[in-house]
């Protein structure tokens, strides 16, 4: 048998291997950004997934919590949610990425959590984010409002929230919580820790009075320029440090 190896010195399943390895690494790592950032509860509840070029998903256990994942605890399982690595409980609402995964082929990313002020703003939400920073502008398209509070633990309700998301990158789950999908690990993660600041900027401006606003127009054309792969990898760079010095 020949074995085929690639010029790092390892062949093709041992590449593979450590691949996933390193998206595991990162994973935990986005986990414990979020929780740094405030945006994940002192609980198990919430998960970010990342999806592999072979179509293995990770995700945590239940009942592990944001500031406490690693490496190691990450379960692995395929688009019909069939456990296929790892030991533990999985989350019942893994039918929230696993059906965006099937509708957006471009997507490796998604996160779902409960940020403070995003709850808030799910309860009175109009579907327009008030753009009072670059945080809003992320978010000109408008943000699609799934109006049940229910959680969502069955491929029909994951269904549902994937049509309803459709080509969007975030989606507000009233009096629930939010969805954010990427292209990349980054983007899911950093698109979470804007809209959360975002929504609190809505909620602060409020009860002020009518603010003035990014336009449109200016939200488009910036957008293009500071919403961008590098810009992601970037801010990813920037929190990983911030982590390193706590």
């Amino acid at each position: 048998m020949v074995r085929r190896f690639d010029e790092s010195g390892l062949t093709k399943g041992e590449l593979r291997v450590n691949m996933n390895e390193e998206a595991k690494t990162r994973l935990a790592r986005a986990h414990r950004i979020l929780y740094m950032e405030g945006l994940a509860e002192d609980t198990y509840r919430g998960h970010i997934t990342f999806k592999t070029e072979a179509g293995i998903v990770y995700i945590k256990p239940w009942a592990k919590g944001f500031q406490e994942v690693t490496d190691a605890d990450f379960l692995g399982v395929d688009l019909d949610g069939k456990l296929i690595e790892g030991e533990g409980r999985l989350h019942s609402e893994l039918p929230i990425h696993l059906e965006i995964y099937r509708r957006r082929a471009d997507i490796t990313s998604v996160v779902h959590i409960h940020p403070y002020y995003s709850v808030l703003l799910s309860s009175v939400f109009d579907g327009k984010i008030k753009m009072i920073t670059q945080n809003g502008m992320h978010f000109w398209e408008g943000v699609p409002l799934h109006t049940s509070p229910e959680l969502i633990n069955s491929k029909k309700q994951g269904e549902e929230l994937a049509q309803l998301m459709g080509k969007r990158l975030v989606l507000l789950m009233r009096n629930h919580g939010i969805v954010t999908a990427g292209r990349s690990l980054e983007e899911a993660m950093v698109l979470a820790i804007d809209f959360e600041k975002a929504a609190k900027e809505h909620l602060m401006i409020s009860t002020f009075g009518t603010p003035t606003e990014i336009s449109l127009e200016t939200a488009q054309k910036m957008s293009s320029r500071i919403f961008s792969a590098e810009q992601y990898r970037m801010m990813w760079d920037f929190y990983c440090r911030k982590l390193e010095r706590i």
